[in-house]
């Protein structure tokens, strides 16, 4: 018997997962039971896809642009901590410990300052999502090949030169790397925003689902966010393996 195909064997887990969570959902007949069939989920995915539609924009959007204003500081602090050590070390100690704030914890206080609009939404995401980047596009710029900074010597390339035609391509797979944490963490992050007040997103109907006892409508929204945070994932995955195709990582998916 020939052995299955890789794609095979994880499809077929989910799938009898799946039939598993539809026998027991529906053997689970009590009031307000918090475990629902999936049959239940589908009905109310069809029932209010457009409210969920309209309201995962909003969510990506706030998400979005928070992961690139996030990004495109870690990339900023990342360069000067490399370029200007003794500073830059002082920034990079001082953006750990604004990490180690609970997110939930500075919401709270950037709502009150921005208001409940798109603005405090934006910062929350992008507060989660900068340290990805800033600790792996630090540590591959600091563990590069010592050779490609002897070669920079001998050609007599000054710092920006050499950072951008040769130190920058090496740390693309890294960059990317950061990138498949730091995209969910900004999604996650614009969600646990809106939890502290906002028009609408996903973060909004997961709390009206929840105060309202609405538990179909709360494993449809937790599961249309999990689909879109593995989207994100899968989109950085893709756009990895395209930016860098010499690398290791891309060969081993082709």
């Amino acid at each position: 018997m020939r052995a299955l195909p890789r794609p095979v064997i994880p499809a077929l887990f989910f799938v009898l997962l799946l039939v598993a969570w539809q026998l027991v959902g529906q053997a689970v007949t009590a009031p307000g039971a918090v475990l629902i069939p999936p049959s239940t989920i589908v009905e109310t995915l069809g029932q209010r896809w457009y409210a969920l539609l309209l309201n995962a924009g909003i969510t990506l959007s706030e998400a979005g642009l928070g992961f690139l204003y996030g990004s495109l500081a870690a990339i900023i602090l990342a360069v000067v901590v490399d370029r200007f050590r003794i500073v830059g070390e002082g920034l990079y100690r001082l953006a750990l410990v604004i990490y180690a704030i609970p997110v939930i914890a500075i919401a709270a206080p950037l709502t009150a300052s921005l208001g409940l609009g798109m603005e405090s939404k934006v910062a929350v995401a992008a507060l989660s999502a900068y340290f990805p980047v800033l600790v792996n596009l630090t540590g591959a710029l600091r563990t590069l090949d010592p050779r490609v900074q002897e070669l920079s010597r001998v050609l007599a390339m000054g710092y920006t030169r050499t950072l951008l035609t040769m130190r920058a391509p090496a740390v693309v797979p890294a960059l990317f790397s950061s990138f498949k944490i730091a995209g969910p963490a900004a999604f996650i992050g614009a969600i646990i925003a809106e939890w502290m007040g906002a028009e609408g997103g996903l973060g909004v109907m997961l709390i009206q689902s929840m105060f309202n006892f609405n538990v179909p409508l709360l494993w449809t929204v937790l599961l249309v966010a999990t689909g879109l945070n593995g989207l994100i994932v899968l989109l950085f995955d893709v756009l990895g393996r395209l930016a860098a195709p010499w690398h290791d990582s891309s060969k081993e998916q082709s």
